[in-house]
């Protein structure tokens, strides 16, 4: 063996390594679940909690007129439109895996989806 690795380095080395792919499976495993609901909040209050199996227009006013307008079609989540400078939170796209997010900062509008188990409601918003 070279002066550099010893035996005890290499086990080290295959054992951090392992650990890695085992931490690594279990997250993709956890997390890549598809959600069951969409949870919106503005301001830091719940707006609604809708199922992501259900079509649905969701339009966020602000002061009395519209400043996001979030669908859910087919299962998926998106920011169709934003009355903000950037239109960061269109470009973040649809979502549909548990922990997923869609954020619009200047309209403060949270995007998050959930699981079932997730959810603390007593009912579902339509």
């Amino acid at each position: 063996m070279s002066k550099w690795l010893k035996k005890r380095d290499i086990i080290l080395i295959i054992s951090l390594l392992l650990v890695g792919v085992i931490a690594l499976l279990i997250w993709h495993f956890i997390y890549s679940v598809d959600g069951k609901f969409v949870s919106v909040e503005q301001r830091g209050n719940l707006i609604g909690t809708y199922p992501l199996n259900v079509d649905k227009e969701i339009e966020i006013e602000h002061r009395g007129q519209v400043v996001n307008k979030i669908i859910i079609e087919d299962g998926y989540c998106y920011m169709e439109n934003a009355e903000c400078p950037d239109h960061l939170c269109i470009k973040q796209g649809k979502i549909e895996k548990i922990g997923q997010t869609i954020v619009c900062l200047p309209n403060r509008v949270v995007v998050t989806v959930i699981s079932d188990s997730d959810t603390e409601y007593d009912s579902i918003a339509n």
